[in-house]
């Protein structure tokens, strides 16, 4: 496989004009858009939306990152579409996603066709959003977070939206384990095969994400074509070894892109220059940064369990909707409750809580081992 090349570009704040010159800048690096999008070609701009969350909560890519994307892509082409499937979000609530992340206003005021996943075709086991047969490319567009189970969602995760509706929670069923789910998200990334990935990095989160962590601002834009060496590059700017995020290892592992850092040229930004600093992962990364074959061991040992905090609870539904092995009851109150002896630990109530009236709480063994 040819040596990668991955753009790092300082972006201080979402204004407009900051973030379309660090977007034109990062792709223009490696090749510029016309390398990636022919004209006339029908695209499909596939952000993070996790959650109907606003822009300043730093949950979803940010819709100014999508504008600013958008208009680089309109010069060569006007059929341009937005569109993603929010975990544990039913198909007519989907608007207020769109509503409340600012993708709907922008796509309103460029003239953009955002589209709701509303039908699938199987696709090797999966039911990917038909939209997919309608486009001729398709644009990453991720957001630097951490992961309660994959440590770091970036660029090839971010492909997993493409999955409709709450089938990603059988994906969970099925795949409980970290490496296991891995298996699953990079068939999924190989089947969608992005033409290009562009990480929202102007604003992350550190901690308990993808969606109960930490803000902070990075002030960085990534890009590249290969969404392994995007993400292998980002492990490095948080300083983790690539080939502890399970996605990267098992992306490298299939020849589906280049994790290797001596492999991946760094075009932009140095990444010395670029490198974040105190870096704070979840705290089950202790857990997934063992060896692998202490891992599996360790989680029959080492539990967290999310729990509901009844009084942040909104009866919002979303923990029950998404939870793969049907272990949250509702209770005749409208509250809901997690059963843990059915839970598989998979995490999906506690990311698509968009009031973090979940957390995890951890065994005693647990505690000792993130106090370690």
């Amino acid at each position: 496989m040819d040596r990668s090349r991955v753009s790092i570009i300082r972006c201080k704040t979402y204004d407009l004009k900051e973030v379309e010159a660090a977007v034109a800048k990062s792709v223009g690096l490696i090749g510029g858009i016309e390398r990636f999008i022919k004209p006339n070609a029908r695209v499909l701009l596939k952000p993070n939306l996790l959650s109907a969350r606003s822009p300043e909560e730093g949950v979803d890519t940010h819709p100014e990152v999508v504008r600013a994307v958008a208009r680089l892509v309109k010069p060569i082409t006007p059929h341009i579409l937005v569109g993603d499937s929010p975990g544990g979000w039913a198909l007519k609530d989907i608007d207020e996603v769109y509503e409340k992340s600012g993708i709907k206003r922008v796509c309103l005021e460029e003239g953009l066709r955002f589209v709701k996943f509303d039908k699938a075709v199987h696709m090797e086991g999966f039911p990917i959003a038909a939209v997919i047969n309608e486009v001729d490319a398709i644009i990453s567009i991720s957001k630097l977070k951490t992961h309660s189970t994959n440590i770091l969602t970036g660029a090839v995760k971010n492909t997993f939206g493409m999955v409709v509706g709450l089938h990603k929670a059988q994906c969970h069923f099925r795949a409980p384990m970290p490496d296991e789910l891995a298996v699953l998200l990079v068939k999924v990334f190989d089947i969608v095969k992005p033409v290009l990935s562009i990480m929202d990095g102007v604003v992350g989160m550190e901690g308990e994400g993808p969606a109960a962590g930490s803000l902070r601002n990075f002030g960085l834009i990534l890009a590249s074509r290969d969404a392994v060496s995007l993400d292998a590059v980002f492990s490095e700017l948080v300083g983790i070894d690539p080939l502890s995020v399970p996605t990267t290892l098992e992306a490298a592992r299939r020849n589906k892109g280049i994790a290797d850092l001596n492999k991946i040229e760094v075009v932009g930004e140095r990444l010395e220059d670029a490198r974040i600093r105190h870096f704070k992962l979840p705290m089950t990364a202790r857990i997934y940064k063992l060896p692998k074959s202490l891992v599996r061991v360790s989680l029959r040992c080492i539990k967290f369990y999310p729990l509901i905090n009844k009084k942040k609870c909104r009866r919002c539904g979303l923990c029950f909707n998404i939870c793969p092995t049907k272990t949250i009851k509702k209770l005749e109150d409208n509250r809901f409750e997690i059963n843990t002896k059915g839970c598989i630990h998979c995490f999906c109530c506690y990311e698509v809580c968009p009031y973090k009236a979940i957390s995890l709480r951890k065994s005693l063994l647990g505690r000792i081992v993130i106090r370690g």
